[in-house]
């Protein structure tokens, strides 16, 4: 039974905090942002030569939704169904959909429902998620989602109502509970060439798209500098409206006109996509750099005579984060707007009024940070996906005898790896033949069944970079 509020609490409520999305928009930022970097990245190459797939990336995939488990199943339906049609990625009626448009898709159900993006925050100097400790609209929003959205009270209660606290975006990429993170991603991967049967494996390669999605989704969300700056406040229920960067993001670019990716960002490790020693993860890269609405610098009143750089350190010394800081601001003229300029980019604008000193971010600031930034966060996301399909299986099979060798994984390798071959047959059916630890550069090898049509092989495993895992398939001449 859902509890009702007097007409007066509901819409004090209802008030206090807006119907928003949470960063980027799903729809068309977050989409746009996955097919730049699925175009920068090597995914067309794997797909077609790893996987047997001819077309890449516009490769048909049938998703059986029959074939799931049952709560999986009936989610995924549900939230299939509230895509957009016109954004080219939501399958069909019979759940075909092409290769780039499942990860896409992905992209986009990460965040639906919205709330899930509570799990994308990440400060990159503690490693910590979302958290409102300093106040109360956590509790007054879960209130609202309760009362006024409809969900219930063991919703709330649960977790299932956002309540403005959110695991660590790294720990949600990994969590279990999270059903496009990777481990769906590497256990689909797998099934993608060694399910018995050619609807299965279609079935799971859709699946793992889709987790892969999910994943680019969490990193392009740490270069919003709101969710590595834990900045829900400021950012998002300051105005009915939700994040005026984000909307001037999806209003100016859509989804198809976002500006082309750089080139894909090569990382150590998965971590260091998001933070690590060297300064250069991307939610660092984006804390340092930019501010967001509630991590402004404080106003404050001028008192003529001061130097620009008196008036720098007294601002610099009340920022919430050390960086990006203020260097001297030109407080000349009352009433005309003014730049703070890094590398070229606005990055705040600030305005004298009397003795009273405003900074703010406006559309210029917006246009410059998003010109700027969404290639760079493309890049990384187009780096993710090259590291996460780093491993490569060559096929080859000669004179009825399989060989498969693994390239392009980074030392040291796991010594317990094996390499799991499979035949199939002429009905599309495909048998285990073998499982070999790996020797160095030794190719694996085993003896085909008469009548075998096709190879297919797998590894999942370590390497000095992390998990990894590689499947490849080939033809037998």
């Amino acid at each position: 039974m859902k509890l009702r509020l007097a007409p007066v609490v509901l819409a004090s409520i209802s008030v206090l905090l807006p119907r928003f999305a949470l960063a980027w928009d799903p729809a068309t930022t977050h989409a746009g942002l996955t097919a730049r970097a699925l175009a920068a990245s090597k995914f067309h190459a794997t797909l077609a030569h790893q996987l047997g797939r001819a077309l890449g990336s516009l490769e048909p995939l049938r998703l059986d939704i029959s074939a799931l488990e049952p709560d999986e199943g009936r989610s995924l339906k549900a939230r299939f169904e509230a895509l957009d049609p016109a954004g080219g990625y939501r399958p069909s009626a019979e759940g075909i959909a092409a290769a780039s448009a499942w990860v896409r898709a992905g992209a986009v159900l990460a965040k639906t429902p919205p709330e899930r993006g509570r799990h994308h925050f990440f400060e990159p100097r503690t490693r910590t998620g979302l958290d409102d400790g300093p106040g109360l609209s956590g509790t007054v929003h879960a209130a609202r989602l309760t009362f006024d959205d409809g969900a219930t009270v063991r919703d709330s209660a649960t977790g299932l109502a956002f309540d403005l606290e959110g695991m660590p975006a790294l720990d949600w990429l990994r969590s279990p509970r999270n059903d496009l993170g990777l481990a769906t991603f590497f256990d689909n991967w797998v099934l993608a060439v060694s399910a018995p049967q050619a609807s299965q494996r279609e079935t799971a390669l859709a699946r793992a798209l889709l987790a892969l999605g999910g994943t680019l989704a969490i990193l392009e969300d740490v270069g919003q500098p709101a969710f590595v700056r834990n900045d829900f406040r400021g950012e998002f229920l300051a105005h009915d409206s939700g994040s005026a960067f984000e909307r001037f993001v999806a209003d100016r670019y859509g989804a198809v006109s976002l500006p082309p990716a750089s080139a894909a960002v090569s990382r150590p490790d998965l971590d260091s996509y998001f933070t690590a020693a060297d300064g250069n993860g991307l939610a660092q890269a984006t804390q340092r750099r930019f501010f967001s609405p509630g991590t402004l610098p404080q106003d404050f009143r001028y008192v003529p005579g001061q130097s620009p750089s008196e008036v720098a350190v007294g601002v610099n010394r009340a920022l919430q984060l050390p960086a990006p800081m203020v260097t001297a601001l030109d407080l000349r003229q009352s009433g005309r707007t003014h730049y703070l300029v890094r590398d070229g980019v606005r990055v705040l604008a600030y305005q004298r009024n009397a003795d009273h000193v405003h900074f703010f971010l406006d559309q210029a600031v917006h246009e410059d940070v998003a010109r700027r930034w969404l290639p760079e966060v493309e890049g990384y996301a187009a780096g993710l996906v090259d590291h996460l399909l780093r491993a490569k299986l060559q096929v080859v099979v000669e004179n009825n005898e399989a060989r498969v060798t693994l390239t392009g994984t980074a030392t040291p390798v796991d010594p317990t790896a094996s390499v799991h071959i499979f035949s199939e047959d002429d009905t599309g059916v495909r048998t285990e033949l073998s499982v070999q630890k790996i020797e160095g550069d030794t190719p694996s090898a085993c003896d085909l069944p008469k009548g075998a049509r096709k190879v297919a092989a797998y590894v999942r495993g370590r390497d000095g970079a992390g998990p990894y895992v590689a499947a490849a398939e080939a033809r037998v001449p």
